[in-house]
């Protein structure tokens, strides 16, 4: 199951406050690039809500998307009258519809949202991502993570992937409810350990990079949708 990397607004907005003793990485300039992960989130209904997106934003989303499915539908109904398809040819077909999707929502993202849109929508992607945010070297390089921490929280990070994935092989079971319930459960005892690794400082600046918590969706919801997103369709809007 693919993962991908996470975001972290621009650091100068850690540099308003003195957070840590040690120096502080000069700051880029410019937004920080958004990243996959933060741009997938714009098709989620409840995220352009949380975001306070216009009606203008929300459409060049919903219209982009539903170009996409028509140039999808129509290739492969092309691909299903061919006489002799390559084997390949609907993993193909798929993966450039995805590679599409990715690109329309990063275009989004990059040119239609306003900078603080696009801060709010990489904390928003942190929240939703939790310790598999700091698999992102800038978020490491923010807090200034020792080597030892940065060890510690990559186990961390495996057992989460390990045990999120052993959740989707065995779906369908009469008991997906509480194996959901256990999952989010273990997904909380990470971050707490996670966060036992981190100085009172750097707490405080991971506080920083995850600004207030969202009211429209929870986040914890929504990381198992997504993940279980990954591989399927994107049939437009997400509720």
């Amino acid at each position: 199951m693919p993962r991908y990397a996470l975001p972290v607004p621009t650091i100068a907005i850690l540099l308003a406050a003195p957070l840590f003793a040690a120096p502080v990485p000069p700051a880029p300039k410019g937004d920080d690039p958004v990243v996959p992960s933060a741009a997938k989130l714009l098709q989620n209904r409840k995220v352009q809500k949380e975001l306070k997106m216009t009606a203008e934003q929300r459409i060049v989303v919903l219209d982009g998307l539903a170009d996409l499915d028509e140039e999808y539908e129509k290739k492969f109904e092309q691909l299903s009258r061919a006489p002799n398809p390559a084997e390949d040819a609907y993993d193909k077909l798929d993966k450039e519809r995805k590679q599409g999707v990715d690109r329309l929502l990063t275009e989004v993202a990059t040119k239609s949202l306003t900078s603080a849109q696009r801060k709010r929508l990489a904390q928003l992607d942190r929240r939703v991502q939790g310790i598999g945010a700091f698999n992102d070297p800038r978020v490491q390089s923010v807090l200034q993570l020792t080597d030892a921490q940065k060890k510690k929280i990559a186990e961390l990070v495996e057992r989460q992937k390990s045990e999120l994935t052993r959740y989707f092989d065995n779906l369908g079971n009469e008991d997906d409810m509480k194996r959901k319930s256990d999952l989010l459960e273990f997904r909380k005892d990470m971050l707490k350990q996670m966060e036992g690794v981190l100085t009172a400082d750097q707490k405080t600046g991971w506080a920083v990079l995850l600004g207030e918590a969202a009211t429209g969706f929870v986040p914890d919801e929504l990381w198992i949708k997504m993940e279980d997103e990954m591989d399927l369709p994107l049939p437009g809007i997400a509720k």
